[in-house]
């Protein structure tokens, strides 16, 4: 059974249960169910995961013990991070304190209308560029009040983004600490080269800063930055520390989430050693020289983590949809996009994969995964390969 949804299945066998008012068929929906090959996988899938998820727990508390005993002083909170969370902070106080007290009373009258049924293009439009869901908004149980709040709070959101854009118009993104790799020094012409300027100024990217001699090693929101002759010391005493590396993190998400921040604003990309990496391995570079690989994997990487501010910001409920279907009906196109299958960023990770590959195995993506491709050259065709 590859590629079985065994929480599809069985959400959907629960429903259907739910929906037999009468007990005694219930009983039999699922006395049926229990002697199928279906329910039988799916149950043994539950308990695998169960089970794995509490060796994942208890991996993780041994991780921690360790990294607290011997890695301590590497925890320093970065400045920068620091410093935006507090233009985060002043933004929600600004408003709380200002923007929504002083809401124009046409936007407050559209809002209410829009609650009353008129369905207003412009709001509509904002709404869905924000992926909002309004329609399950008004179609629940809060109170007018609640709902008005909550469809105020995405507008205003929404609209600070184009505020966000303009007052990034011009500004060139500052890459720092590429210049020593010598596989990708030349990273900023390479990205500005597939994106283009206008379409990285709308990706709201302030700065992308590149740590080579560093390793990030990530257990329960700490971040260890360490010396890559510290982490490979740590790595042969417990191997399994590889699974909370990281090579990359961005900043989107604290942007998009409507309960973290109320407004748009410039967010960095870090990046951290590429040690350990094995691009040798990976099927999608079948077609680069050895001497290569590790550089068209390293730029993918850096492609990867700037798509998933086009997939943030310029996605909107519409092309989510289209996408959502696409890649419903689509193999993964990386074992990478594999590992999110069942993970609730499963469309982020596919679409920055495929932006990987459309700007490194540009061949292999139109050949393999042709709609994928049509997709990404019918709504942004500023992605050159």
């Amino acid at each position: 059974m590859e590629n079985f949804e065994f929480k599809k299945y069985r959400s959907d066998l629960a429903k259907e249960i739910r929906k037999e008012p009468d007990r005694t068929k219930r009983r039999e929906i699922l006395a049926t169910a229990k002697g199928s090959e279906e329910y039988q996988e799916a149950k043994r899938l539950k308990e695998q995961e169960f089970s794995t998820k509490q060796e994942n727990k208890a991996q993780i508390e041994r991780l921690l013990q360790y990294a607290q005993e011997h890695y301590e002083e590497y925890t320093a909170f970065d400045p920068e991070t620091v410093e935006l969370l507090n233009v985060i902070g002043t933004n929600r106080e600004k408003f709380e304190n200002e923007t929504l007290p002083n809401v124009s009373d046409e936007l407050v009258d559209k809002v209410i209308g829009f609650l009353e049924g008129n369905r207003d293009e412009e709001i509509v439009t904002l709404l869905k560029r924000a992926n909002f869901d309004y329609e399950s908004l008004l179609a629940s149980e809060d109170d007018e009040q609640t709902k008005a709040r909550a469809l105020l709070d995405t507008i205003l959101k929404a609209q600070s983004y184009d505020e966000a854009v303009a007052e990034n118009k011009d500004k060139e993104i500052d890459f720092s600490g590429f210049e020593n790799d010598p596989d990708i020094p030349d990273a900023k012409e390479f990205i500005y080269r597939v994106f283009g300027a206008e379409l990285l100024q709308k990706c709201l990217v302030s700065k992308v800063k590149y740590a080579p001699d560093r390793i990030n090693v990530q257990i329960n929101g700490t971040d260890y930055m360490l010396p890559v002759d510290v982490y490979t010391e740590w790595e042969k005493q417990m191997p399994e520390v590889k699974s909370r590396k990281f090579r990359a993190e961005s900043f989107v998400l604290w942007n998009t989430d409507p309960n973290f921040s109320k407004k748009f604003i410039s967010t960095p990309i870090h990046f951290y050693s590429f040690h350990g990496e094995e691009p040798d391995k990976l099927d999608y570079l079948g077609h680069v020289s050895a001497e290569e690989k590790m550089r068209q994997y390293k730029l993918g990487t850096v492609a990867h983590e700037v798509a998933h501010h086009v997939y943030d910001y310029l996605m909107d409920a519409d092309k989510r949809k289209e996408w959502k279907e696409l890649v419903d009906r689509t193999s993964a196109i990386t074992d990478y996009a594999k590992s999110y299958a069942e993970h609730k960023l499963k469309y982020d990770e596919f679409f920055t994969e495929a932006v990987r590959l459309k700007v490194t195995s540009p061949d292999r993506l139109k050949t393999d995964f042709p709609e994928i491709d049509q997709f990404l050259t019918d709504h942004f065709p500023e992605i050159k390969i």
